[in-house]
């Protein structure tokens, strides 16, 4: 986020608990609450915006792309290979 001038306020009202929970993760952060909510609320709010894009293509795209889509699926030879084995797996 940029350092832009910030002139405006939003008020919020919540539960002590809520509060309480915030402000540790801000403190945890070392953020003020301030700094804290606008950076969880404005990540939210770019995650929700993506979600909602459009993507626009045209006919014959949409088409080919519907094809593949209604074609049966088909098992892929590794993948099933690595599903079957017992590997442990590591974050």
């Amino acid at each position: 986020m940029s350092s832009a001038k910030k002139d405006e306020t939003i008020n919020l009202r919540m539960d002590a608990k809520t509060r309480d929970v915030i402000s540790r993760a801000a403190a945890v952060a070392g953020k003020s609450v301030t700094s804290f909510m606008t950076e969880a609320a404005y990540s939210s709010a770019q995650r929700e915006l993506l979600d909602q894009r459009f993507v626009g293509v045209d006919a014959t795209v949409f088409d080919a792309v519907e094809t593949l889509l209604s074609e049966p699926a088909r098992a892929n030879s590794r993948l099933v290979e690595l599903f079957r084995s017992n590997r442990a797996w590591i974050d």
